[in-house]
């Protein structure tokens, strides 16, 4: 039988699955991403031969898994977006590689614009200005690393170095492409204006190609280090949020992605791109989809990530053991908190109203309260927060919501999957399996594997329901007129960074 390995590189952990022909997830293999922390907080970075290692290992265990016999006849990967590295003309990496929320790069938005409106911006790469981009790391790395940047042949993803070692090959996805502001996502190439703009060579960027294609075949150094067979096609894989969107089912307009991982996501499918002034104000992304020919919008706050900070105030400990307790400790307090309210802005405030500025809050504490309300109230607020987000979307995009689909860690949690359900006033389904990031991957290599037709026939012969959370009348009254009265008196009218809280 033939299998289909995805890789998946993401902000926490590094994963690997093995599909079968009918998409369903037969081994798997995880490791918490190596990450270099700094004593300032605002510095993180990764290490790309660390990364290529633990993946190769990871790969290693899945194949063992898999037991002898079993064929793999390809396999894609994905990744975090926006983060990468400069490599030299033989691959060999340069620098380190800074997250993609290193602060570093924080002071070249006012660079850009000195030089081009927001509305312009976005008109080109479907990105608000911020700091995160690619394009703004390359530009760092060329002020304080010239002697590297001098070297430089290529710059490459986290998805496309994993892609590199195993083929000797570069190469990008659109989607990845898609979040480094050098990209036109009309013309579906990089754009001269802004490589022209920022003083980059047009070489610099690697050919980038649709999700499900051929990057390249497994060479004899990456068999060494992987055991895989020398000449398995490796396909374009691409942005993690929209390869897991293929495994969840979430590629038509009215189904969207919830990935609730350290930062939590919000995606909605488009048949075309959007663009001008509104979108650019909003924060929300537009880019290439890991399916052909579609187009997305994506949003976000940080939601796991939020959650773990609390856990470590109020416990000094943030495992997902912990985390889960005090999920179970908060849901024995009623909906509401019993009056306490939380913004979640604890990295500033995402779209679709940006404060960089911005900061977090419990509010109405009182000594009555306990630590359930505490964790209760954060739950809310971070749902409350994905609701606004998620209206906004559909307004602009003219789409009707019928179904949320909810991935990542936070999906696994009950409690907070029925909170959504009841604030959206929408069913949340969750899938049967947690690494659907890697699932997609492993079904875009299907696909360029031509086992299923396209990337809507793998999506709808692998997803399975795992549960589903419908709304509850009463609850769900109630959030209502929370949502419309507290909500938006203490999270809207005032800007975040007014609010007075403990």
């Amino acid at each position: 039988m033939d299998f289909f390995l995805g890789l998946d590189l993401g902000t926490t952990n590094c994963k690997v699955v093995a599909v079968n022909r009918q998409g369903q997830i037969a081994a798997s293999a995880s490791a918490p991403t190596p990450v270099q922390k700094s004593t300032d907080p605002g510095i993180v970075e990764y290490d790309a031969k660390i990364l290529w290692a633990v993946s190769a290992r990871l790969v290693q265990q899945v194949i063992e898994k898999l037991g002898p016999g079993k064929n793999v006849a390809g396999l894609a990967v994905a990744s975090m977006g926006e983060s990468g590295v400069l490599v030299d003309k033989a691959g060999n990496p340069l620098t380190s590689i800074p997250t993609w929320n290193d602060h570093r790069t924080q002071p070249w938005t006012d660079w850009w614009r000195e030089r081009l409106t927001e509305t312009e911006i976005y008109d080109i790469s479907g990105l608000p200005l911020d700091y995160l981009y690619s394009v703004n790391k390359i530009m760092w790395l060329r002020e304080n690393a010239p002697e590297a940047f001098s070297r430089a042949y290529t710059y490459l993803c986290i998805a496309d170095w994993i892609t590199y070692c195993l083929t000797g090959q570069f190469s990008t996805s659109y989607s990845m492409a898609s979040r480094t502001m050098l990209f036109d996502i009309h013309q579906q190439s990089w754009s001269e204006t802004m490589l022209r703009l920022s003083d980059l060579a047009p070489d610099l960027m690697p050919p980038a190609f649709p999700s499900g294609v051929l990057a390249g075949k497994v060479n004899r150094s990456a068999v060494r280090a992987t055991g895989l067979r020398e000449g398995l096609p490796v396909f374009i894989g691409g942005h993690d949020h929209i390869c897991a969107a293929i495994a969840a089912g979430a590629i038509e307009p009215g189904i969207v992605l919830d990935s609730a991982g350290t930062a939590e996501a919000l995606m909605v499918t488009l048949e075309t791109p959007i663009s001008g002034d509104v979108m650019a104000a909003s924060g929300l992304c537009c880019g290439c989809h890991t399916v052909r020919d579609r187009y997305y919008i994506l949003g976000g706050q940080m939601g796991g990530g939020v959650l773990a900070w609390v856990s470590r105030l109020l416990t000094s400990d943030d495992s997902p053991q912990t985390i889960n307790r005090l999920m179970d400790e908060a849901a024995c307090s009623p909906p509401g908190a019993n009056g306490v309210q939380f913004l979640p802005y604890l990295d500033g405030s995402g779209p679709p109203d940006r404060d960089p500025t911005a900061w977090g809050a419990w509010l109405g504490l009182s000594l009555k309260h306990t630590r359930s309300d505490m964790v209760r109230a954060a739950v809310e607020g971070l749902s409350y927060g994905i609701r606004y987000l998620l209206e906004i979307a559909q307004t602009w995009t003219n789409t009707s919501v019928g179904e949320l689909r909810c991935v990542g860690g936070g999906s696994r949690n009950a409690f907070w999957q029925q909170i959504k359900a009841d604030i959206f006033g929408l069913p949340v389904d969750t899938p049967s399996v947690t690494d659907v990031t890697a699932q997609g991957a492993a079904l875009l290599a299907a696909v360029g594997a031509r086992v299923f037709r396209d990337e809507v026939e793998a999506s709808r012969v692998a997803y399975r329901s795992g549960m589903r959370y419908e709304i509850q009348l009463e609850q769900s009254t109630f959030y209502e007129g929370a949502y419309r009265q507290e909500y938006q008196k203490n999270y809207r009218v005032h800007k975040p960074n007014q609010a007075q809280g403990v």
